[in-house]
């Protein structure tokens, strides 16, 4: 028995060595980000089909939240998905969201439960002027960030 563990043993620090000397590390390689239940989650909603207008429109949302927000999306306090709707498990939010086509949504949550939403209509008003978008994108998620 003795002979066994050592055998395990030797074989652990073996692997451990060759992990470290092909640039492995003990250490974690990212921070753990502590999980919030006070979030903004943005939400770009779109079909199966999308055209050049429904591309620009989660590009431009994107990049709003992304350029204005990196620490807030760094910190889980923002976060940003796209979903399609055409998929049988996300068509509830349709009628979570009272949807009728592509969309942005903010949805606020306090400990981990939704308490309040908005779908940025504007959006379809402002494709056409993209530092319009993007201002209103931001303002709109700066003034739902202060809610928190």
């Amino acid at each position: 028995m003795r002979v066994y563990s050592k055998m395990c043993m030797a074989l652990l620090v073996a692997l451990v060595g060759v992990g470290l000397m092909h640039g492995a590390s003990l250490a974690a390689e990212e921070p753990i980000k502590a999980v919030t239940l006070d979030y903004v989650q943005a939400f770009y909603f779109h079909a199966s089909y999308r055209c050049k207008k429904c591309t620009t429109l989660e590009q431009y949302s994107r990049e709003a939240i992304e350029t204005n927000f990196n620490n807030q999306l760094a910190t889980g306090v923002l976060r940003f998905n796209e979903i399609n709707f055409d998929k049988p498990e996300n068509r509830h939010y349709l009628q979570d969201y009272s949807l009728t086509y592509r969309a942005l949504v903010l949805v606020r949550y306090k400990d981990g439960k939704q308490v309040a939403f908005k779908n940025l209509s504007k959006i379809w008003q402002l494709v056409g002027d993209k530092d319009a978008f993007l201002s209103y994108v931001k303002a709109e998620t700066e003034a739902y960030l202060k809610e928190l």
